[in-house]
């Protein structure tokens, strides 16, 4: 009898309470049960029903999804769509991407990127691409190598890093961690094969040795491998929260080997009076498609134009609301 009686008393007091407390519905999905002191645009302040004359917490309203007052009137909140702070805020966890260069092409190759945000500020960047002279059959060395079929590869993973500013404001947060400024730190390693490349040097007769009666051939594969880093300045901005758009430009300096099928191609030949001495071709090599080196000094550049699409993140099953408080 005596605990049926306080279960009564129980019971009547949290009706009492329920009935004299607002409730607070938070995109975390907790349930915090308190009494609202003030509702205001930015904040709403309230206390926690166990503790009314204690501190007042303050909550932004962007955090929360709905709140309801003791009298029973319910009001749910509706982000501004042109307020700064929920600018992207319906995609701020979709924080990968796929892109591609659109007027790579042009230059030979095809390319692919992946984008991942690490931590806000930091994202995993890495280039990949694919190149074939017979593209747009727009060659880019001159002299013996200009007309010979070529191919390759290329991979830059690098590290972007964002640039912040220096002072705090309340309320300023980054519009998306895929968007704005940056700095990148890139590796790249390129490959290029180039196929039947040929060199033909005259044979003097040193009986005859102003007249050139032979001719001498050579046939040889060319692979030649180019690596180093860059550091380069971009911007990428974020198009209908579904498409990123992005150029950057760059500086490094980039190393080269090459290596012959036939090594008879860079030997001297003796013509009788005169020897002919082979010019490494493949040094004369500038561009390896993920950028343009100097092939003397090893001065490299890069640059780029990207359209990426924003992968959605995955969707988990919706959770109920936890009677939690804050």
């Amino acid at each position: 009898m005596k605990k049926t009686f306080l279960t009564s008393i129980l019971l009547c007091l949290f009706v009492i309470v329920n009935a004299q407390s607002d409730t607070l519905y938070t995109k975390k999905q907790q349930k915090i049960i308190c009494k609202i002191v003030e509702i205001g645009e930015l904040d709403i302040k309230y206390k926690r029903i166990e503790l009314l004359d204690g501190p007042t917490y303050v909550i932004n309203r962007l955090n929360i999804i709905k709140y309801t007052l003791a009298n029973g009137y319910t009001e749910i909140i509706v982000a501004d769509e042109l307020s700064i702070e929920n600018e992207h805020g319906n995609i701020i966890k979709n924080r990968t991407v796929i892109k591609i260069s659109p007027f790579s092409p042009v230059n030979n190759q095809i390319t692919f990127a992946y984008e991942k945000v690490l931590r806000v500020g930091t994202n995993l960047d890495i280039e990949l691409g694919y190149s074939n002279s017979n593209l747009t059959k727009n060659q880019d060395i001159t002299g013996s190598m200009r007309n010979v079929f070529n191919s390759g590869f290329y991979v830059k993973p690098g590290v972007k890093f964002f640039l912040g500013q220096d002072y705090s404001v309340r309320g300023l947060k980054y519009a998306h961690p895929l968007k704005g400024r940056y700095i990148r730190l890139d590796l790249a390693f390129s490959y290029l094969n180039y196929e039947n490349l040929k060199r033909t040097e005259p044979v003097r007769n040193p009986n005859t040795p102003y007249y050139s009666s032979t001719t001498y051939t050579i046939v040889t594969d060319v692979q030649s491998f180019s690596y180093g880093g860059f550091v380069n300045y971009g911007r990428q901005f974020i198009l209908g929260n579904a498409l990123t758009l992005e150029y950057y430009v760059g500086v490094g300096f980039t190393g080269q080997s090459n290596t012959y099928s036939n090594n008879d191609y860079k030997k001297t030949i003796y013509s009788g009076y005169n020897y002919f001495n082979r010019n490494d071709d493949a040094k004369n090599i500038a561009n390896y498609h993920g950028f343009f080196r100097s092939p003397n000094l090893g001065l490299s550049v890069t640059g780029g134009f990207r359209i990426g699409y924003i992968l959605p993140e995955k969707t988990a099953k919706n959770k109920p609301l936890l009677n939690k408080t804050q």
